[in-house]
């Protein structure tokens, strides 16, 4: 039985037709985030009908064999941006952790920590995982800030200006219930975080931002999706601009 004093969370993901990748992802998920409370969580998936010549509905039957707790949208128009407002939108937890469909969790990571941490700041927004190796240092310069180690246990960036993205991170869904009615059609999702878009820069600028690494900490997730791009004739376009994917 699941512990019902602990919030249920929801993991809400961003999928092209992928199924192998996504399952690799997910398997990781459930090893690593989930661990032995799989009831606790809900998987939020949005699928865009662009990939593999597989149909979509192979990447639901994919979810389902690593959810039992699945809410599913199949997009009629591929869009990245359409698809992080779906499955945020579409997500009642507290707690949302969100992650694209390629992207591993390397490690073991204690969740009910980052909400002990969330839930201690209040203006604390997210706490996010790392890909790069974290010096043994208080003090770090990595995407593109200063990082300062608390000493309740993670790094706190040292400006509020571009420091919110959606590799693997969990976020207080009274942020994204702030952002998501002024999110943008046209314009990549995690590009619209920044001080430099008028109609995110209010919200933005009212929250904090953290990294759930300790010093000397080996890269907590690693991104799974650059060998499928050399291998398939799928690219992005320019990262801000970056909506769907196209063929070369």
């Amino acid at each position: 039985m699941p512990d019902i004093s602990k919030p249920h969370i929801d993991i809400t993901t961003t999928a092209t037709v992928r199924p192998s990748i996504l399952s690799q992802t997910l398997t990781s998920v459930v090893r690593h985030i989930c661990k032995n409370e799989i009831a606790r969580y809900r998987l939020v998936i949005n699928i865009d009908n662009i990939g593999e010549k597989v149909g979509p509905k192979r990447v639901v039957k994919t979810a389902r064999k690593h959810f039992k707790n699945v809410v599913y949208n199949i997009s009629n128009e591929p869009s990245f941006t359409k698809a992080v407002k779906w499955v945020w939108a579409n997500a009642t937890a507290p707690y949302i952790f969100h992650i694209e469909d390629d992207w591993l969790i390397n490690r073991d990571i204690n969740v009910d920590d980052m909400i002990r941490i969330l839930s201690s700041h209040k203006k604390l927004s997210s706490l996010r995982l790392s890909k790069f190796k974290i010096p043994k240092k208080d003090s770090v310069n990595i995407f593109g800030c200063y990082w300062l180690y608390q000493k309740d246990g993670f790094y706190l960036a040292n400006n509020w200006k571009n420091q919110f993205g959606l590799n693997p991170i969990l976020i207080k869904k009274q942020f994204i219930d702030e952002a998501l009615p002024v999110m943008v059609d046209d314009i990549n999702p995690e590009k619209q975080f920044r001080a430099s878009r008028p109609h995110m820069s209010p919200i933005i600028k009212r929250w904090q931002y953290g990294m759930y690494e300790k010093p000397g900490s080996k890269p907590s997730v690693r991104d799974i999706g650059r060998n499928w791009i050399k291998r398939t004739k799928f690219s992005k376009t320019k990262a801000a601009t970056f909506i769907t994917w196209r063929k070369r």
